[in-house]
């Protein structure tokens, strides 16, 4: 198959993912507020971030192992292929093991206190055995999780990504369809957790068998142990962990940080406000995350001008879409919020200002880290990463509880910029043998979101009390004359003719 079709499988699984995932908040949180309360979805959400570490001990292996496996498939190197499988998959379900067990020591453990759930900061007092039964099966479904993304992630070894993103999508759909029936029913935070960890364990059953019927040859077996491979394997996974690791810190730990400092009420507010952000996110993301199985495919067969083309083309195509998108949401938040949790006063202009600003760095930052993510040349990356991460998370312990809410998300655009830069630079090392990569293109992106951030800081205070339709029609205009600016600056054109070229010769080729 060619590239491009390539690429449009694995986009058409990921967009479909990130609609999945749109869905499963759209649907969940407003059941959520309206059964349990703002502070109870506080809750909630503080019990699931409790236990999201434990997303960190595959160690990377499921994401190096299979890009690596990927590699020795098409060299034909089957025997080292199936030592190496076997090897990791030993390891990984005896750390998952260890782990199961580990985790019924919450049984014994005050963890209602622990997390501040026993009735402080005016929150709804959650019993105690609730919460234990509930992290206990947050953490298999953490675990199992890990288990069922190495599966579904090893039919990207010949060729089929896109399958086993339709399998992940099946198993997202299984959490939101669990935890929509118990909240329904009025369940309690123990069954809900009871009833995702079922549909993921069946799930994970579901692709076992595919993989086997379909691609018997890479099919995981544990017939192979080769101990002088546990090194070679967890060190460069070992930088993979250090990423998934700095997902925790800053996706899951500020929840935990708001929670013990201004209650779940804020961890609502905030939760809220990142989400729409994080949906929007998701879908440039889409885009980028499609080109990934293409990238290790190329930089596996050592064609780096296909490289460079890729690299190029996609820049300027999704630097056009980030402040767009990003910018057009952030003027319809008041409307979103209306419609979506009926309560347009969670909507604060400066705090979501300062979100949308951290959207824009971070989706640009998802987009040029997948060249070092999917070609296993991620060290100096995930090193900075996770030290800057680091860095925030202490700055928060410092500023939100003096400045609160606002203060975390500063101290998170200042790190996120600072890890961009260091990606700009890190893109220049991988190609400098090729050639120079140009600038100007992330520069103009910055100064074009610039200037609407700006234009948004006047606007938004006088938004919020304009009546809904008003609301949605400026924030179309802002979206349609951002790319209305986007064609001169990133040259959508010249990126856009070759894609408009083929398909005009495909359909003129099946014409009768």
């Amino acid at each position: 198959m060619s590239r491009a079709g390539n690429i449009a499988k694995n986009l058409s699984a990921l967009f479909t993912s990130h609609l999945v995932a749109i869905l499963q908040q759209i649907a969940l949180v407003p059941l959520f507020l309206h059964r349990y309360g703002k502070a109870g979805y506080g809750e909630w959400l503080t019990l699931s971030a409790a236990v999201t570490f434990l997303g960190t001990l595959d160690f990377g292996v499921q994401t190096y192992l299979n890009q690596d496996l990927t590699v020795r498939y098409h060299q034909g190197d089957m025997e080292e292929f199936h030592i190496r499988q076997s090897t990791a998959m030993r390891l990984m379900l005896g750390i998952f093991g260890t782990a199961a067990v580990v985790a019924t020591s919450v049984f014994l453990m005050p963890l209602d206190r622990m997390l501040k759930l026993n009735g402080v900061n005016n929150a709804p007092a959650v019993p105690a055995h609730i919460v234990q039964t509930a992290v206990f099966f947050l953490a298999l479904q953490a675990l199992t999780s890990i288990t069922f993304g190495y599966v579904s992630g090893t039919f990207m070894v010949v060729g089929r990504a896109h399958v086993g993103g339709y399998w992940n999508n099946v198993k997202n759909l299984s959490l939101i369809v669990a935890a929509a029936i118990a909240v329904l029913l009025g369940a309690n935070f123990a069954v809900i957790a009871i009833s995702q960890f079922t549909g993921i364990a069946v799930c994970l059953l579901g692709a076992l068998l595919h993989l086997r019927s379909s691609a018997p040859q890479i099919f995981p077996t544990l017939r192979y142990w080769d101990r002088n491979l546990i090194g070679p394997i967890l060190k460069p996974s070992g930088y993979f962990a250090l990423i998934y690791s700095s997902n925790f810190l800053v996706y899951q730990l500020p929840i935990l940080v708001l929670q013990r400092t201004v209650g779940p009420a804020v961890v609502t507010v905030f939760s809220i406000m990142r989400t729409i952000f994080s949906m929007t996110r998701s879908m440039l993301n889409a885009l980028s995350q499609s080109l990934g199985p293409e990238v290790t495919n190329l930089f596996a067969k050592d064609d780096w001008p296909a490289l460079v083309r890729l690299y190029n083309t996609s820049e300027r195509l999704i630097f056009s879409f980030i402040p767009m998108v990003n910018l057009a949401v952030l003027f319809a938040c008041p409307l979103l919020l209306t419609i979506w949790v009926k309560n347009p006063s969670l909507f604060v202009p400066g705090i979501y200002l300062v979100n949308a600003a951290v959207s824009i760095v971070m989706s640009t930052k998802e987009h040029k880290f997948q060249f070092q993510f999917s070609t296993n040349t991620h060290r100096e990356l995930a090193r900075f990463m996770f030290f800057t991460y680091l860095i925030l998370v202490g700055l928060w312990f410092v500023i939100v509880p003096r400045y609160g809410l606002l203060g975390l998300i500063w101290c998170w655009l200042v790190i996120e910029s600072a890890q961009v830069l260091y990606l700009v630079i890190l893109n220049g090392r991988f190609f400098a043998h090729v050639e120079k990569l140009n600038l100007r293109y992330i520069v103009r992106l910055a100064g074009l979101s610039a200037v609407f951030l700006v234009l948004a800081s006047v606007t938004l205070p006088h938004l919020v009390m304009r009546p809904l339709w008003f609301q949605g029609l400026i924030a179309t205009a802002v979206g349609g004359l951002i790319f209305l600016l986007d064609i001169p600056l990133f040259g959508v054109r010249e990126v856009v003719a070759p894609l408009v070229a083929k398909l005009r010769g495909r359909f003129a080729g099946t014409t009768p």
